[in-house]
């Protein structure tokens, strides 16, 4: 059953993750985000005056993500605008445990557990556009002619960039 939500979602997840979320959505490449924090940290580095008030900040996600309550991812999936009764089949699919012998071969992970990962960093992304709302951090520029980034989203990474008002 995991399989099958699974394939159902990657169709859809273009639709319902953030931009700045390159991994795991297909048609978006990872390099393309390291390209981006590249260009915006050299960016950062090399910049002559206006120095004060910009910062870019890396959090690694991959410690937190074990420690993400099941009824936070299901809120997520529910504010993204899923049918309940989807979601509460989806969460059966990784709330209850089960075991099982793989006799000719190592069993991999739940095929739902990047999505799952989507879902937490979007929540993120979400508190990140938030605080952009309210003017408490605002979005960065590579160049007068380059788009505003705010963050970028990466396998189990998150990079913040910012400046105040």
């Amino acid at each position: 059953m995991a399989k099958v939500i699974a394939n159902r979602l990657r169709i859809v997840m273009d639709k319902c993750i953030d931009l700045a979320q390159s991994a795991f959505v297909p048609g978006r490449l990872i390099s393309d985000n390291v390209l981006l924090a590249y260009e915006f940290l050299h960016t950062l580095k090399h910049k002559r005056e206006g120095k004060k008030g910009l910062m870019a900040v890396k959090l690694d996600m991959g410690k937190a993500y074990d420690m993400v309550e099941w009824n936070f991812v299901e809120e997520i999936i529910k504010k993204l605008g899923f049918d309940s009764e989807w979601v509460a089949l989806l969460m059966k699919c990784v709330t209850t445990m089960s075991y099982s012998v793989v006799l000719n071969g190592v069993r991999q992970g739940n095929p739902l557990s990047p999505f799952l990962f989507l879902f937490c960093g979007e929540g993120l992304s979400s508190l990140t556009r938030l605080a952009m709302q309210g003017k408490i951090i605002r979005e960065v520029k590579a160049s007068r002619s380059s788009p505003q980034v705010s963050h970028l989203l990466f396998t189990d990474d998150y990079i913040l960039f910012g400046g105040s008002y």
